[in-house]
């Protein structure tokens, strides 16, 4: 578990490399806990966010409270360490899952779905 200046200072750095135009959010599509496949897109417009831009704009209201875990290892990349934070926030209403890292391409979300 980070300490609260940890998380502080990962959302600092986070924020500033989003204002900057730093950032890049992965495409992907979500394996859901039902089984069911599903794409980015329908994971945003799930809870109100009709695009990329509302989805930063979101990112940039995280506070140190919306903290769920981190930094922990990316599964898919062990090799990096413990790099990725994990953060939960309500969007239009519903509780929102949210991961990031920050690395060369600046922040980088890697989820941005319902909580599950």
């Amino acid at each position: 578990m980070a300490t609260e200046e940890e998380k502080k200072a990962f959302l600092r750095e986070a924020k500033q490399l989003i204002s900057r135009g730093k950032k890049d959010f992965i495409k992907r599509t979500y394996n859901h806990p039902s089984g069911k496949r599903v794409k980015w897109i329908e994971a945003l417009l799930d809870i109100g966010v009709t695009g990329v831009d509302q989805m930063w704009d979101e990112t940039l209201k995280l506070t140190p409270n919306h903290y769920e875990a981190g930094p922990v290892i990316d599964n898919d990349r062990p090799h990096d360490g413990k790099i990725l934070w994990i953060f939960k926030k309500e969007v239009n209403g519903v509780l929102t899952y949210i991961k990031m890292k920050i690395d060369n391409r600046g922040c980088v979300c890697l989820s941005f779905h319902e909580d599950w």
